[in-house]
């Protein structure tokens, strides 16, 4: 019987197993925690069909159409028509990949990376490295992370959005988010390159200054570290690292679930054809995006919030677009900056 095990159940370990669907009689999913979707995020996922899986609408809280983004207090602009996604329960929508691949998640199998076997009750399994993946996340992750942190507010104010609010903070190089949640509550977040006492700060003074936010109950705070530091491939135990602790988040923005769930998917399938499933990584579309974006955010750490300021100002929406989605596309950049030839010289370069 040819199976497939996969060490955490994050969106790295959806993708792996939606992937090895048909490859695999039996696909096993290691989850250290006995829920999925512990560590706290957005739950953003950008509509662009890449990662071939339809989440059901069960799971849907929010159909993004459009994104209003500002940049220190200022409005830059709004986008329509290039930006679509959704605002999903995330645990359902793990549940809901692991159920559509027929894989079996075992909850509270915890790992360890130093014997290279899961602890599953009281046995003790060893995987091995030609048929199994490591989906730990960031606490795996070698390169530089930043931290985000985030209240859930309950307001009904933004039950019927379908819009995501993005304020760019030059000062820490990072931008506070107001995503729509579940009915009766909102996420609104920081994250940035600056230390925890330095970011809630900011962030309850951001709440205070919004007159739809200043009066909604807090009911939880939450915080993570996020890969920010481009592509770290690895091996835990012998197995190959995917999603998260590979690096597979896009630096500029640190939209993971997408990114992470198609480092799973090309593993997934390079290992169920023979093959090496990091050389299949390399060659997905998101590696090349994630490299890019780290390139801008290192150019970008170099300048002064001025310069910064200006940067965004200069880009057009539909090339904050192509940056942000990690789409790319040096032909569209080219165009939108046709007026800019010094800006667009600067970020086609960027570009490689």
């Amino acid at each position: 019987m040819k199976r497939l095990e996969i060490i955490g159940g994050g969106p790295a370990g959806a993708g792996a197993a939606l992937a090895a669907r048909g490859h695999y009689d039996r696909i096993i999913v290691y989850e250290a925690q006995d829920r999925l979707a512990a560590k706290p995020c957005g739950r953003g996922i950008p509509v662009l069909g890449d990662i071939g899986y339809e989440p059901p609408r069960s799971v849907v809280y929010h159909r993004i159409r459009r994104a209003i983004m500002y940049v220190d207090g200022e409005l830059l602009f709004e986008l329509r028509d290039v930006f679509n996604g959704y605002i999903v329960d995330k645990t359902g929508f793990l549940e809901g990949a692991f159920a559509s691949a027929g894989a079996e998640v075992v909850y509270g199998a915890k790992y360890n990376p130093g014997l290279g076997r899961v602890r599953v009750g009281g046995s003790s399994i060893e995987p091995s490295p030609g048929s199994a993946l490591f989906a730990g996340g960031h606490p795996y992750y070698t390169g530089e992370k930043i931290l985000a942190i985030q209240y859930r507010l309950a307001t009904s104010h933004f039950d019927d959005a379908d819009h995501l609010e993005i304020y760019f903070d030059t000062g820490i190089l990072g931008y506070y988010y107001v995503f729509p949640a579940e009915p009766g509550t909102v996420d609104v977040g920081v994250g940035g390159f600056m230390d925890y006492k330095g970011l809630k700060t900011r962030l309850d003074r951001f709440i205070e200054q919004d007159e739809r936010l200043r009066d909604a109950k807090r009911l939880k705070l939450e915080g993570a570290r996020i890969a920010a530091g481009g592509i770290a491939y690895g091996r835990i135990g012998g197995l190959e690292k995917i999603g998260e602790a590979a690096g597979y988040v896009l630096p500029l923005t640190g939209e993971g679930i997408r990114p992470s769930m198609l480092s799973g998917m090309a593993a997934a399938k390079s290992l169920a054809a023979g093959g090496d499933p990091r050389r299949g990584m390399e060659e997905e579309w998101i590696t090349r995006a994630i490299k890019v974006q780290r390139r801008i955010l290192e150019a970008v750490k170099g300048m002064e919030p001025k310069e910064r300021r200006s940067l965004l100002k200069g880009l057009t929406p539909r090339v904050h677009a192509e940056v942000a989605l990690g789409r790319l596309d040096k032909g569209v950049i080219a165009r939108e900056l046709a007026s800019k030839p010094r800006l667009a010289l600067r970020l086609l370069k960027l570009l490689g």
